[in-house]
């Protein structure tokens, strides 16, 4: 039953989608489907919408994405961007490997809806090419994400160190054929698609002042930069360094106040906090739903336990769309499963849960990457997903002949 009614939610989002609902009325939809699938109590569902609302992480997820929107904002009208990918012609002379490089870039920022950061960077890179709306959602929330198997201060990475009790030096070890395997993915699907569409590049420029160009990357991208060292150098939180970074430009720039006003109460960021919200609730309706309680605990063989192992992750990080929540969910209802195997299969197993969890993650419509860049550009989420689901596809089927081996 409880299989059966995860498949129900997933095709009815997708049902709403293909309706051409919008996104946050989809996942509204889908999040009132599952309280009544769940038969979760009304009052219970409405006060824990409300606790989650108003939990420190969700304020400051808003406060996060709200000045993230405004830095960059800032930085577009000031001619920041337009610098920075001047100075990175010169330095690599072609737009397209440009738009790769800055998403990823910005992937080494744990930021939530961090490729809203990359999108406007992706965006000005690509000027003047033929690009459809939903490849530039592509390019920006692939090479967003190709960090997160290895990157060692991502909070999934840590919480999934935490509950198997591998080494975080072991699982990066393990997981970084995953992180060159997607990089290589990302390439080879850019490449086709400006071969297959006849895109050219549009740079034609290449000064030899290599100094100055490093000088104006500093200078269009240091409110970016602030917010990275005073993260990594004194673990700062990121709202606090970002609403440094977006006074410090706000002074510097010399913003006038009509400028912040219009910023703040613009149409994007209104939307935006609609979509999160609605996001959030339904994240918290699938925790409450108690999904753990529909799964037996038996002994089965070792391929049943891949394929419950896949379907759990799978689906979870494909309903939640937060590597976090993937892990805390997940791995839980999985470890009576796995922890009385070996140590080499559980530790095979374990990293599966994550790489499969993952991809369902880079294909959940509710993750707020795919959600905010899908937002930005404007594009058709359904048409993003032909280019999303063949290397998402190609990863788990990777895991699984790497598990598979190594068992």
């Amino acid at each position: 039953m409880v299989l059966i009614k995860i498949i129900a939610i997933i095709l009815s989002l997708i049902v709403f989608l293909r309706l051409k609902f919008s996104l946050y009325l989809s996942i509204f939809s889908i999040t009132i489907l599952s309280i009544l699938l769940f038969q979760i109590n009304i009052k219970y569902a409405l006060i824990s919408s409300f606790d989650i609302l108003i939990e420190p992480r969700t304020l400051q997820l808003y406060v996060i994405i709200i000045l993230v929107i405004y830095i960059s904002s800032i930085q577009r009208s000031k001619g920041m961007f337009e610098k920075l990918i001047k100075a990175l012609e010169n330095l690599i002379n072609d737009r397209r490997k440009i738009s790769l490089i800055l998403p990823a870039f910005i992937g080494f920022l744990p930021m939530p809806g961090g490729a809203l950061f990359s999108a406007p960077l992706v965006e000005e890179s690509l000027k003047g090419l033929d690009i459809k709306p939903e490849f530039k959602t592509f390019i920006n929330y692939w090479f967003r994400h190709i960090w997160e198997f290895i990157w060692p201060i991502y909070a999934g990475l840590l919480f999934f160190q935490s509950l198997s009790g591998l080494s975080l030096k072991r699982i990066i070890l393990l997981q970084l054929p995953f992180s060159v395997l997607n990089i290589i993915l990302g390439i080879i699907i850019t490449n086709y698609y400006f071969k297959k569409n006849s895109i050219k590049n549009a740079a034609n420029r290449k000064d030899k002042k290599k100094s100055k160009d490093f000088l104006n990357i500093f200078l269009s991208m240091w409110p970016i930069f602030i917010v990275l060292l005073l993260f990594f150098l004194i673990s700062m939180p990121l709202y606090l360094g970002l609403f440094i970074s977006a006074f410090l430009l706000t002074i510097i720039k010399k913003v006038r106040i009509k400028e912040i006003i219009e910023v703040f109460f613009s149409k994007k960021i209104v939307d935006i906090m609609l979509l999160i919200t609605v996001v959030m609730i339904f994240q918290q309706i699938i925790k409450i739903s108690n999904i753990s309680d529909g799964f037996l605990l038996f002994k089965p063989s070792i391929v049943i336990i891949v394929l419950i192992s896949f379907f759990v992750s799978f689906s979870m990080g494909l309903l939640t769309g937060v590597n976090t929540a993937f892990i805390i969910i997940a791995y839980p209802i999985l470890l009576p499963l796995i922890s009385q195997l070996a140590p080499e299969v559980f530790e095979a197993i374990s990293i599966y849960i994550y790489v499969t969890g993952f991809a369902g993650i880079l294909l959940s419509p509710v993750h707020l990457c795919l959600v905010l860049t899908n937002e930005y550009f404007k594009s058709n989420i359904i048409k993003v997903y032909k280019y999303l689901i063949p290397p998402v596809l190609i990863m788990i089927i990777f895991a699984t002949i790497l598990m598979f081996i190594s068992l």
